[in-house]
């Protein structure tokens, strides 16, 4: 709102007005009439100053929520035909988690250095923050563009030569996600870490490529880099794998978690030869007599929620040359895992671990395998040439930075709600244009109510202005790096 002055016959009337934009356009409304300001001299030294204190103060008060905001409708009115698109609180929260990891500024100075395009870092932000809400396609993002919490001024063949630029920068990405990441929380603990493993089809070029990857996770869960192999998993990947990874973070032991496997027992030999360890799925019981006919017997079951019933056993694997590997071996019957009329078998190396935590553990191949699956869409045809490999490793660093992104977001709310629950809840925090530069939300729950309050912001506000949701993004970025760990 500001104090507007109008001459009428040689004086000054007074009007507070506010701006805002509908249609394209920017219209004022009137506020307050105040009249000539003559008719106040007798109270006010000032009457102009006066006034626009006055002003100043109704801003202040609406910015904290203290004046009741009026808005009308007519019975009849009916929507603009160019309606204004829904703005995202979830999008300009993710876009803070995002900012908190440093890619804003990474690309800025490569962008300043002349190393990419001006438009590359903003294709990259667009793009991680759909992975970090829900898996869609480049042309879905670019089409839902003007609903970005940052101007996306680039073309839809933009995005796309974006990628090659992003490819080469993906090691460089890492670090810096690392470094901000460090400044937060601190030296990660490296004595053990965590392979996440699966292996992603790609179409290409009316085929198929098969690549892999590997995300080191420390013992709290977060990530600590990743590394991609062309091939599906299998000895050689995880020989590359841990190699790669283990002399990168100077990590003294792994434990390699993936399922699906081919060649099961030349993998288990290939890891556990150096001292690391495993936590596989068993495909195919059918092969292995004894462990199916464990499966049948329905002694040893216990319950573990959802329908879901597990049991364990120690035991011996044999592998190549009669060499006998001590295991631990979880078979899980109902639920998510399997059907009522089949099972799921995991065995591991960590014969000390708890079942229910190698079970966990297990589960981080499902919170993995949605935020990098690859869409056909995205590939197939693609309607301006990228290079296949610079397009996958463009496709990884992409994903992996929205999952760690993610993850830091999570770890900010204490761990309270899985990934599924926080991604949700951030792609349904949308508001509606209502008037006058207002936007109108109305979805809450008690997962919004523990993003907000983690990041922040004031909890269910009810109307927010666009320039609020861009003050969003510095709100959650600022809250982020304050290297206060979650309660």
């Amino acid at each position: 709102m500001h104090l507007k002055i109008l001459r009428r016959g040689g004086r000054e009337y007074l009007l507070v007005v506010q701006s805002y934009r509908q249609d394209g356009k920017v219209k004022t409304r009137t506020v307050e009439t105040i009249g000539y300001a003559d008719a106040y001299a007798d109270r006010y030294a000032d009457p102009i100053a006066h006034f626009k204190t006055y002003v100043a103060q109704l801003n202040a008060e609406a910015v904290g929520g203290e004046t009741p905001i009026e808005f009308s409708f007519g019975a009849k009115d009916t929507i603009g035909a160019q309606a204004l698109p829904p703005v995202r609180l979830g999008a300009s929260i993710a876009l803070g988690c995002l900012d908190a990891l440093g890619v804003k500024d990474f690309f800025h100075v490569r962008a300043a250095h002349g190393d990419v395009p001006t438009y590359v870092g903003r294709v990259y932000e667009m793009l991680a923050v759909e992975r970090m809400m829900h898996a869609t396609s480049k042309r879905e993002s670019w089409t839902a563009r003007a609903s970005f919490p940052r101007d996306c001024d680039f073309s839809f063949s933009d995005a796309y030569e974006a990628l090659g630029s992003i490819s080469r920068s993906c090691a460089d990405i890492d670090f810096c996600a690392q470094e901000s990441w460090r400044r937060i929380a601190g030296e990660p603990d490296t004595s053990c870490i965590y392979l996440i493993c699966g292996s992603y089809a790609f179409p290409v070029d009316g085929g198929a490529l098969r690549a892999s990857i590997a995300v080191a996770l420390d013992k709290g869960g977060m990530p600590l880099g990743y590394h991609v192999v062309n091939g599906r998993l299998g000895p050689k990947c995880f020989r590359e794998m841990l190699e790669g990874l283990k002399g990168r973070l100077q990590a003294g032991r792994a434990v390699v978690v993936a399922g699906g496997l081919r060649d099961l027992n030349p993998s288990i030999a290939e890891v556990t030869k150096t001292g690391d360890g495993f936590a596989f799925y068993e495909r195919g019981m059918m092969n292995n007599p004894d462990l199916a006919e464990w499966a049948n017997e329905s002694d040893g079951y216990v319950p573990m929620g959802g329908d879901v019933y597990m049991k364990r056993r120690r035991t011996t694997r044999v592998l190549a040359d009669d060499v006998a590997l001590p295991v631990q071996e979880i078979m899980l019957r109902g639920g998510g895992y399997a059907t009522s009329y089949t099972h799921a078998a995991l065995v591991t190396s960590e014969v000390g671990m708890d079942a229910g935590d190698v079970v966990q553990l297990y589960r981080e191949l499902w919170r993995q395998a949605e935020p990098f699956q690859p869409l056909e869409a995205d590939f197939s045809s693609t309607p301006y040439p990228t290079a296949a490999l610079d397009h996958i490793s463009a496709h990884f660093s992409i994903c992996y930075v929205a999952f760690f992104a993610l993850r830091m977001l999570r770890w900010k709310m204490g761990w309270q709600y899985n990934a599924a629950n926080t991604a949700d809840a951030l792609l349904r925090m949308e508001g509606t244009f209502l008037q006058r530069n207002y936007y109108l939300f109305n979805y809450r729950t008690r997962v919004t109510d523990c993003i907000e309050e983690a990041v922040g912001l004031q909890k269910a506000r009810r109307l927010r202005t666009r320039a609020e949701l861009r003050g969003v993004v510095t709100t959650v970025r600022s809250s982020l790096i304050a290297k206060k760990k979650p309660k």
